[in-house]
């Protein structure tokens, strides 16, 4: 399977060629923003900008060569979340959970799946998002660390820590 530099090269040169990025990458930033968003019908529109803006950027080289290119997609989807939120009305958190219900509320969870969604409810915005970008979006510790502007040790430590905090936790109310 040829890397990510290799596939980029390409399609700077010929944009068809950008399908194979866009089948290796195209399941992990679905499933980022679904987790993000709660419906698959925004997650789509936004993965389908996501993939325009990262064709259009190769193509008009604003992609720094030798940079990760999953570390520049998820930084596209993260900016195109930031939009969409910032396009919706202010509505109340009632109004909000009647009219946009958390991904995790439309499936019926049993009662781990129920406790583990409020165990991380309890991490900061940081360490959930370290934690959706990891198992969601499916990224490597690299991958993270050039998103997030860390090292790999740092980021590899964080989510150590982060999931030992959560198996302590899930212990300790599971007495």
């Amino acid at each position: 399977m040829p890397d990510d530099d290799a596939l980029v090269e390409n399609a700077r040169h010929d944009p068809d060629a950008f399908a194979a990025l866009y089948r290796r990458y195209l399941t992990p930033v679905y499933r980022y923003l679904l987790i993000r968003l709660g419906n698959s019908q925004d997650a789509e529109d936004i993965t389908s900008r996501v993939f325009t803006e990262a064709l259009e950027g190769l193509i008009h080289q604003r992609y720094r060569e030798g940079g990760n290119f999953a570390a520049w997609l998820f930084t596209i989807a993260r900016r195109r979340l930031i939009d969409l939120y910032r396009q919706r009305p202010a509505v109340s958190l009632e109004e909000a959970a009647l009219l946009d219900p958390d991904p995790f509320d439309q499936i019926q969870f049993s009662d781990n799946k129920t406790r583990l969604k409020e165990l991380l409810s309890e991490l900061d915005e940081d360490k959930q998002e370290l934690m959706r970008l990891r198992f969601a979006g499916g990224l490597s510790f690299a991958e993270i660390a050039a998103l997030d502007g860390k090292s790999e040790a740092a980021v590899k430590m964080m989510v150590h820590r982060t999931i030992h905090w959560l198996r302590e936790n899930w212990e300790a109310k599971n007495v």
